[in-house]
């Protein structure tokens, strides 16, 4: 008997997943426990079409990341900041800092947790930090910080 299983059930399958099972072990505990519930074809077919659009979902969101990352690998960003002595920060570039200019230079919408500023950033001139696009697409953004 096949049965789509509504929550693990430790050593038979993940929640989730379509499994063919003993009718009995099916009907006298996986049915009565709400463990499982039996899977006809009209089920697998709906379970199969929400996997295929999670896979569509997952793929463009990886192609939009690739292309996004060949737009940042050419764009250097510039941040003005206040500086003192020789040329050091009063405080430091943050990445909130960083994702706000790449808003105002680029139009370019990046959450600050995603930026890596590796490490800080306390004094003028050219700077390298990491932007993790997609979990299989990290990109170095080039940032110049200028005196103000």
């Amino acid at each position: 008997m096949k049965v789509l299983f509504l929550k693990e059930v430790p050593g038979a399958a993940q929640a989730g997943e379509v499994k063919e099972v003993a009718p009995g072990y099916a009907r006298n505990f996986l049915l009565p426990k709400k463990l499982a519930i039996a899977a006809d074809d009209r089920l697998i077919e709906q379970i199969r079409q929400r996997e295929e659009a999670t896979r569509r979902r997952a793929e463009k969101a990886l192609n939009e990341a690739r292309e996004l990352s060949a737009r940042l690998r050419k764009l250097t960003v510039t941040i003005y900041a206040k500086t003192g002595e020789a040329g050091r920060l009063f405080g430091s570039v943050t990445n909130a800092d960083i994702a706000q200019q790449l808003r105002r230079e680029a139009g370019v919408e990046i959450d600050k947790r995603k930026i890596t500023v590796e490490p800080p950033i306390k004094s003028l001139g050219p700077h390298e930090v990491e932007i993790e696009l997609h979990p299989q697409v990290t990109e170095t953004l080039r940032v110049v910080v200028a005196a103000k």
